[in-house]
């Protein structure tokens, strides 16, 4: 199977520094094709006349792949992982000068137009991290240069956003690109400066220092990996925002107003923007096939109401609420990223070891067909093999009928379909299989059956 493909557009916010980090750990299973920096309304560069605002430099994507050639040399035990001058050869500088400016063409917003317009069949992922401003300059050039291949590139590319972080998509995409994706993958609770505020669960806890320490301490790519008062200072950052070296942060910063909490040194401080590539990686769910199967970033749904000026239905997606049980057994609405936040830290703390050691791991499969047929009160025997310990979930949410009944046996699981299911409904079920170690790994297989 090919790997899925993927740019990368970024404002340099610490916590998009924390997220290129943290999506290096998995350049052997997604192929990253580009790196590049944008601006925000929350950082940009300036010019004549517009006065820096939060500005960080753009020397700082060549020093994480200085650390990151440390740790490529254990890393390449761990699987196909590029070497740091290829992924170099990737950092492009796009339009940073003000908050969405697009009135000129960049090395950034050119290397979009060119993989945009390349003859790869696979869909373009482009993770959006900043404002969209590079990508819209990117559409526009395609729109005014090649007007034949505007079509191609509407279903070519899937944007995953954090947000509308500059009026460009509002201002341009929608008008010019109604049919273009749009994933809004805001789940800053789940793994942003919000995380304190979430359900109580194991998973949680994968955000306290000690957890932390797994992550932190293994070699200079996660060294650099920012934390709560851990003594790194940001360059171009207000002091409002200094959380590694200003210790009155810990307990008022900017979001205890907010009541987001407050801190110990080495919590896990943020990465907002990466469930815009949680939702890339490999882990079983059938994600990019339909984004309201849901994945590690959450499931989403196509929002009906937004609209361009024009009344051209967008094609826009937004995250949705699930219910929760937290580990009190309440049942609480939230973020329906937040119940894989255990998966993708454990994970997230292996990979980083890799940095340091060539030891081998071993991760859990699972093996079964991942659709069915099935008739309203069938009983649906399913065969399932795996290496590591199975659990299985009826996923409501993104079904179209209730009361499944699933039962485990010898062999895999029993499904129940209920009497009063009609044809054309779907069932969802997740299925879990684990293998605890010093970190306890997941894959996932999601099975889908439709009632005839």
């Amino acid at each position: 199977m090919s790997k899925i493909r993927t740019i990368v557009v970024q404002d340099a916010e610490v916590d998009d520094q924390n997220s290129l980090r943290h999506l290096l750990l998995y350049s052997n299973d997604i192929e990253i094709q580009g790196i590049i920096q944008t601006s925000s309304k929350f950082h940009y560069k300036g010019d004549e006349q517009h006065e820096p605002f939060r500005w960080t430099g753009t020397a700082w994507m060549n020093d994480v792949m200085d650390d990151y050639a440390v740790a490529y040399e254990h890393l390449k035990y761990h699987g196909d992982y590029p070497e740091a001058d290829d992924l170099r050869n990737l950092i492009k500088i796009g339009n940073i000068d003000y908050v969405g400016e697009m009135s000129k063409k960049t090395e950034g917003s050119e290397w979009l137009v060119s993989k945009m317009l390349d003859d790869d069949p696979r869909p373009l992922y482009v993770q959006i991290w900043g404002g969209t401003n590079t990508l819209a300059k990117a559409l526009k050039d395609i729109e005014d240069e090649y007007p034949e291949h505007k079509a191609l590139v509407e279903k070519k590319v899937i944007v995953t956003s954090c947000g509308e972080q500059d009026e460009t998509y509002r201002s341009y995409i929608a008008e010019s690109y109604p049919n273009l994706m749009f994933v809004d993958c805001t789940q800053i609770g789940s793994y942003g400066y919000g995380w304190k505020t979430m359900p109580e669960y194991s998973g949680k806890r994968t955000f306290d220092n000690e957890f932390m320490k797994n992550i932190i301490d293994k070699g200079p790519l996660m060294n650099h990996y920012a934390t709560w008062y851990d003594g790194k200072y940001y360059v171009g950052e207000e002091e409002r925002s200094q959380f590694g070296s200003n210790k009155e942060l810990l307990s008022n910063w900017w979001g205890s107003k907010y009541g987001l909490g407050t801190h110990e040194p080495y919590n896990f401080l943020s990465e907002g923007d990466s469930p815009t590539y949680f939702c890339l990686l490999p882990f079983g769910l059938r994600t990019l096939e339909d984004f309201s199967n849901g994945s590690l970033s959450g499931r989403f749904v196509k929002d009906q109401n937004e609209r361009n000026s024009k009344n051209q239905l967008l094609n826009y997606y937004k995250p949705v609420d699930e219910d929760f049980v937290d580990e009190n057994g309440n049942i609480c609405k939230t973020e329906s990223m937040w119940r894989y936040v255990e998966t993708i830290n454990d994970d997230f703390a292996l990979r980083a070891s890799w940095c340091v050691s060539d030891e081998q791991y071993s991760y859990p499969f699972i093996e079964c067909d991942d659709e069915y047929l099935a008739c309203a009160d069938e009983t649906l025997k399913i065969p399932i093999i795996s290496n590591g310990k199975l659990s299985c979930r009826f996923y409501k949410e993104a079904s179209t009928c209730d009361g499944v009944e699933i039962k485990n046996t010898d062999t895999g699981i029993n499904v129940t379909v209920p009497s009063n299911a009609k044809s054309g409904n779907y069932i969802h079920i997740i299925v879990e299989s684990c293998i605890s170690a010093k970190y306890t790994l997941r894959k996932f297989k999601e099975i889908h059956i439709k009632i005839i």
